[in-house]
């Protein structure tokens, strides 16, 4: 029985990469999982030529309904017991909500919202049997307030927000749980999304690399959540005090404005 592995969905995304090679900087072997098998071989040999730790690499579509059943399983088969969990694997849709694609709608909810729970509460129990663990679960800075023209993105981080920081008290202190709240980052998500950031959300970025530190670090320090940035603590602060019907329209006004300069 393998145990003492870090899990990491999403782990061929940037962030995904970024928080496999902390995780393998501290000495945790891996296991790594996204849709792309080529992607994710790149990643682990990239990862194990440089902090030599062991990696098993376990292809998965977690936007399908039965992605997060067959990934248990197939760990399961392994006798692969992960005590770290990195919900890390999600993506966003902006546009305005009647010209989603329903197929894309449901993929979408399924992979922020279905397939996070599902992980987090098979593997939870696992761990809070056993020798405990940790979770950090990958929310975002729209979780803090209404995101027009991605409200369903939002709903779906405003979840895990709400989620983790529930359990994290529940499950203590056996199983460490944290939320990670990114803001803006120059990753993938733009051209999954259709997001086009303007100049002063261009200057909030991060690299993902400080971003995994920071989630990581507070994850280890046993923090319920963690927003990423100082300029994005101060958006989430006024998300939570401003009168939330004011944030969505002046948000919608900034977001409308970018999305006709398209």
């Amino acid at each position: 029985m393998q145990s003492g592995n870090a899990l990491v969905t999403g782990a061929s995304g940037t962030l995904g990469v970024a928080l496999a090679n902390n995780l393998a900087r501290r000495g945790y072997p891996l296991v790594l999982t996204a849709r792309s098998r080529p992607a994710l071989e790149d990643v682990a040999c990239r990862i194990r030529d440089t902090h030599g730790v062991a990696i098993i690499v376990q292809p998965a579509d977690l936007s399908r309904p039965e992605g997060a059943t067959e990934l248990i399983a197939a760990l399961d088969a392994q006798e692969v017991r992960p005590s770290i969990l990195v919900n890390n694997a999600g993506f966003g849709l902006n546009e305005r909500f009647q010209e989603h694609s329903s197929e894309r709608l449901e993929a979408m909810l399924h992979l922020n919202v279905l397939a996070l729970t599902g992980l987090t509460h098979a593997y939870a129990q696992r761990m809070k049997s056993h020798e405990g663990g940790h979770t950090l679960l990958v929310g975002s800075l729209a979780a803090y307030m209404p995101a027009p023209l991605m409200a369903a993105y939002g709903a779906s981080k405003a979840y895990v927000l709400s989620l983790g920081e529930a359990l994290h008290v529940e499950l203590a202190p056996e199983v460490g749980v944290t939320v990670l709240s990114p803001g803006y980052m120059e990753t993938g998500f733009d051209d999954a999304s259709g997001f086009q950031p303007n100049a002063a959300t261009k200057s909030t970025a991060l690299p993902p690399s400080t971003v995994a530190q920071i989630g990581l670090d507070a994850l280890f320090a046993g923090k319920a959540s963690v927003v990423a940035g100082n300029a994005n603590k101060v958006a989430a602060l006024l998300g939570r005090i401003l009168p939330r019907t004011f944030m969505a329209r002046q948000l919608y006004k900034s977001a409308g404005q970018r999305y006709h300069e398209r």
